[in-house]
């Protein structure tokens, strides 16, 4: 809501297009967020994340989830607006999305939310896909190294997501939203 509200607020066309470009794309990837990790739901037969982690005692859902897995990170990076699914902020197109009007604080806080977005994503990928605090017996052996486990598995990820970034090209809009509904929707399926 902040980001459309933050759009409309600022009176300003080009950040009320990017309030309702960012909308439609946080409706579009939120579906698929959710529906990937439904297959980690029905291998673990329970919602609570204590259970999740118990049961990747012997294995990773990062292999045999491997498609939720490949669904929830691509959604995570257009959720937090990153490169290249970063059109709401496109600033060829929209001279800066959504904040264009805003300085100070209050862009900082647009900005700080994008980055604490990616690593509560990057959390719940180590949960649920990288065995959360379970590396290979060793939190057993030496059981203060279990945050530091969680901890390095999300910077793996945040990594992976800035690696992305620097990697791939802006899409168009119409590409971003059509691949969702064209290519998620499918692969989000085969998984289940």
């Amino acid at each position: 809501y902040s980001v459309l509200l933050g759009g409309l607020a600022s009176n300003n066309k080009y950040a009320l297009l990017g309030g309702l470009r960012s909308a439609a794309q946080m409706v579009s990837y939120e579906v698929f967020m959710g529906l990937s990790l439904m297959g980690v739901v029905m291998l673990t037969g329970s919602f609570s994340l204590v259970d999740i982690v118990e049961a990747q005692r012997d294995g990773w859902y990062a292999i045999s989830q491997f498609l939720g897995l490949f669904v929830f990170i691509i959604a995570a990076i257009a959720e937090s607006h990153r490169l290249p699914f970063d059109l709401p902020e496109a600033e060829h197109e929209l001279t800066a999305g959504f904040h264009t009007e805003y300085s100070g604080m209050k862009f900082a806080m647009f900005f700080i939310a994008e980055y604490v977005n990616m690593f509560a994503a990057a959390i719940v990928v180590a949960t649920l896909f990288l065995g959360g605090y379970r590396f290979f017996g060793l939190e057993e052996k030496v059981p203060v190294l279990a945050p530091i486990i969680v901890f390095a598995k999300a910077t793996f990820v945040i990594f992976c997501m800035l690696w992305f970034r620097a990697t791939f090209p802006r899409l168009r809009f119409d590409h971003l939203v059509g691949f969702a509904w064209k290519f998620l929707v499918p692969l989000t399926l085969v998984n289940l």
